[in-house]
């Protein structure tokens, strides 16, 4: 049987509570399966609460009135999802589908905000977590205004480098999602997205092999970003 404590305890939100708070919130949260495309909320819905990922990829994106979908954000193990709904009374912002087979916490809201009033350090790690969520829409929001193509490859690639965990292989990023996600989350067509790989490919600065990206010349593509401004 999963100990949904040990698996909270693995999402950074949750690295400043304690063993018998977090045991405590688990008796309220609840495991949920999802098959690969199937939805998780639908924008608007109402707020159950938010979600950590324990298997599998969690995409979250808006549909436009024409019908086409943006990706805002790729969600992987062991992060969460879904946090500034608590705080909003219109339902969920977005809707959220499962790239893969996944697994996942619902953590329900009543219970969650019990705990951030009893407890401040977990109100602090709270808005710690939606601080950078929003500095995650604001890089995106700057990429999208100022930045080409190129350029925001580059940036994605730079930024996933860091994300690494301790003691991975070298310069290499591998991809967690389909291309054409990746494109959608930067604010480009799949081609465009393409293109943008070939060139930074071709110049030297990267080397592609499916899913993996190994950046050849860290500074060169770090040029890029301060030197491409505009189409």
């Amino acid at each position: 049987m999963v100990d949904l404590a040990q698996e909270l305890a693995r999402c950074p939100l949750f690295d400043l509570i304690d063993a018998s708070s977090l045991k405590r919130l688990a008796t309220s949260c609840r495991p949920i399966v999802r098959r690969k495309e199937e939805t998780i909320v639908a924008e608007g819905s109402p707020c159950e609460g938010f979600f950590v990922v324990t298997k599998g990829l969690v995409r979250v994106y808006k549909i436009a009135p024409d019908g086409r979908e943006r990706t805002l954000h790729i969600v992987r193990p062991p992060h969460s999802f879904a946090e500034a709904a608590l705080f909003h009374a219109g339902g969920y912002p977005a809707f959220a589908s499962a790239m893969e087979d996944s697994r996942l916490i619902l953590v329900p809201r009543e219970p969650f905000l019990r705990m951030l009033r009893e407890d401040p350090e977990s109100s602090v790690r709270m808005f710690e977590s939606l601080s950078m969520w929003m500095h995650r829409l604001l890089d995106q929001l700057e990429n999208e205004t100022f930045l080409n193509a190129r350029a925001k490859l580059a940036s994605y690639v730079l930024r996933e480098l860091r994300r690494r965990p301790a003691g991975a292989d070298g310069r290499r990023v591998q991809l967690a999602a389909p291309k054409k996600e990746i494109a959608s989350q930067l604010g480009m067509a799949p081609e465009t997205f393409s293109r943008a790989q070939a060139d930074l490919e071709s110049s030297g600065l990267i080397a592609v092999s499916g899913r993996t990206i190994e950046v050849r010349d860290l500074a060169a593509l770090e040029a890029v970003i301060l030197g491409d401004n505009g189409e």
